[in-house]
């Protein structure tokens, strides 16, 4: 097949830049993938996650256990919620819970309104962890943050937020 002959694809966004910024005169164009909202979100998220995964993992601390404590450390959820709080499916959640609730972190609760869901929450040794790592995890997103103007942050942030919301099913 001749691909001098295929027509190339242009794609139009509402919000895609006009001009296509490069490191260097000599820099090849900005490909797709470096102007995809999504793409550049599970990028983003990738890197930032992948350096407080870094700190985690010389506490010994499982990145979905951190996700829970996270999660719980401002109070009890039924287990369904949870999952798709920590972004996994039912069963790898149960098998987590199951573990940590083993080492002392969280216990289940029967659900007051609703004897079929079961809450979690966390145990008093599973809340100092919780606000330990919290702590950490702070620090690490004002690091991340550090570049920026408080007030460019915040809007960043709050942008994300919006986009969940309108994304969340």
């Amino acid at each position: 097949m001749n691909t001098e002959s295929t027509p190339k694809r242009t794609l139009k966004r509402a919000s895609a830049p006009t001009t296509k910024p490069t490191t260097s005169a000599a820099a090849a164009p900005m490909r797709f993938l470096d102007t995809y909202l999504a793409a550049l979100l599970a990028r983003a998220s990738s890197l930032i996650s992948d350096e407080f995964h870094a700190t985690l993992a010389r506490k010994k601390i499982p990145v979905l256990q951190w996700r829970v404590l996270a999660c719980l450390s401002d109070g009890s959820l039924p287990m369904g919620d949870l999952g798709r709080v920590i972004l996994a499916k039912q069963p790898t959640v149960s098998k987590l819970i199951d573990r940590m609730e083993a080492a002392g972190l969280v216990v289940r609760q029967e659900d007051p309104a609703s004897r079929r869901r079961t809450l979690v929450a966390l145990t008093p040794h599973g809340s100092t962890l919780a606000a330990e790592l919290v702590v950490l995890a702070l620090e690490h997103e004002a690091s991340v943050l550090l570049p920026f103007e408080p007030e460019t942050a915040k809007i960043f942030v709050d942008v994300l937020r919006k986009l969940i919301e309108q994304h969340a099913k």
